[in-house]
This record gives C-alpha cells, sequence and structure tokens, in this order.
C-alpha cells in the first residue's frame, strides 16, 4: 500500500511538469536568428555580403524561404544582417499561405518583404496573384501591383478568408 501511495505521489508531481513541457513545445518560438543552408557560400566581406547558391533554404522565425540563389546584406560597422535577396525558383512558406515568384527581397530592418515577377499566393483553395505584392509586417498592410497585368484574386465567400491577412 505504501508503494503504492509513494508511486502515486511522483505521478501528481511529474504529471503538470510533462504538460507544461508539452504546451511550451506546442508555442511557436520567435526568434531574431536566420538560418541559411546551401550548397555553396560565397563571402565578400568588403562589399557587407554573403551569396548563397543551390538549393538554398532560410529560415527566420515561421518563414522559410526556399530558392536557386540568396544575398544577405550585413552592415560593415554592426555586423547586422540588413535584408535577403533570394532568387530563381523562389518558394516561401509563411503561416498557412505559400508563395511563388521570382524574387523576393526581405528588409529585415523594416520588416517588409517584396515579391516579384510572376507572383502567386494560396492559402487552401485561395489564390492572389499578381507582378509585384509588398508585405509591410509592422503595419500588416500589403500592396498588390499588377504592373501591365492584372490583379486576380479568389476568395471563399462562405468561409472567413485569409489571405489577405498577413501579421507578424
Amino acid at each position: 500500500m505504501h508503494r503504492f501511495l509513494k508511486i502515486f505521489f511522483i505521478i501528481s508531481l511529474l504529471g503538470p511538469c510533462l504538460a507544461y513541457t508539452q504546451e511550451l513545445k506546442d508555442t511557436p518560438v520567435k526568434s531574431d536568428m536566420v538560418e541559411i543552408e546551401a550548397d555553396r557560400l560565397d563571402i565578400d566581406t568588403s562589399q557587407g555580403k554573403a551569396v548563397f547558391q543551390g538549393s538554398v533554404k532560410a529560415a527566420k522565425g515561421d518563414i522559410i524561404v526556399n530558392s536557386q540563389m540568396l544575398t544577405l546584406f550585413y552592415d560593415n560597422k554592426t555586423q547586422k544582417v540588413t535584408s535577403l535577396i533570394a532568387e530563381r525558383e523562389v518558394f516561401v512558406l509563411w503561416q498557412d499561405k505559400e508563395a511563388t515568384c521570382s524574387q523576393a527581397v526581405y528588409s529585415l530592418d523594416r520588416e517588409i518583404m517584396e515579391l516579384t515577377g510572376d507572383v502567386i499566393i494560396t492559402k487552401g483553395e485561395e489564390t492572389l496573384s499578381g507582378q509585384k505584392v509588398i508585405v509591410d509586417m509592422a503595419s500588416e498592410t500589403q500592396v498588390v501591383e499588377g504592373s501591365g497585368g492584372r490583379v486576380k484574386i479568389r476568395v471563399n465567400t462562405q468561409e472567413e478568408s485569409g489571405i489577405l491577412q498577413w501579421e507578424k
């Protein structure tokens, strides 16, 4: 009987800890870190840039960018990363949206992402397309331009739409 009570006591102490640990695992972590993988890296310290080539994957928080080339720019004095430019076969995964385009420029200090060149953004069955999409994460606004073509959107009117919502 005492053995049973000891086991019950230990389990009652560990139970809440295990539940809290699972809650921490499920909570997304906000990070200022940028993680990049590629087949090749060329660094030019005089210009403050690093060029990643070949099956590039970059991640910052909940934003993942895949491309064939990514150029990272940094301030030579502070060594702080200022912007990232992804080119050739660009694929962006962010929250519950996916985007494809020719080029993606992410200005970290201004919190602006600019997608250009046959941009197609999808969220489930909803789509948004144009030649240029500017997403301002600080003010949670976006601008879509056709640049000679047309802006097109496909939205589900029976459910809450999320294709137009971009948040930090």
